[in-house]
């Protein structure tokens, strides 16, 4: 029996799908505001960086629940994915960094309008 037919592997598969494009969503956003010079590029970069990076490590865990221990091997993709997938949140001063540096400081400005982002 093919793996697909198995129904936790279908979920499995269409989360990992849907959660990878609503990060791809989140960037092209955050690209097109750059290009246009949107004042809330910078709010969408940090956005995307922090999701992006976090969305990487839970789609590659859960997927590797779905095939097992046999995921932590050497020789499987998913391994090595992982590996790569678990610096992201903590590079270039890592998401709680940016939270709390980036994100926090923005929220606070008295000049901060929280609908700019869903113009861009």
């Amino acid at each position: 029996m093919p793996i697909i037919a198995h129904q936790a592997v279908g979920y499995a598969l269409a989360d990992a799908k849907m959660n990878i494009e609503a990060v791809r969503a989140l960037s092209l956003r955050a690209c097109r505001a750059v290009d246009a010079g949107h004042p809330a590029t910078s709010e969408l970069a940090n956005y995307s960086k922090i999701f992006g990076s976090e969305t990487a490590v839970r789609v590659i865990t859960d997927l590797m629940r779905v095939v097992g221990v046999d995921s932590y091997d050497d020789v499987d993709p998913l391994n090595a994915l992982l590996q790569d997938a678990l610096v992201l949140p903590i590079f270039s001063g890592g998401n709680m960094g940016v939270r709390r540096r980036a994100l926090h400081g923005l929220l606070q400005n008295p000049d901060y309008d929280p609908l700019s982002a869903g113009e861009a």
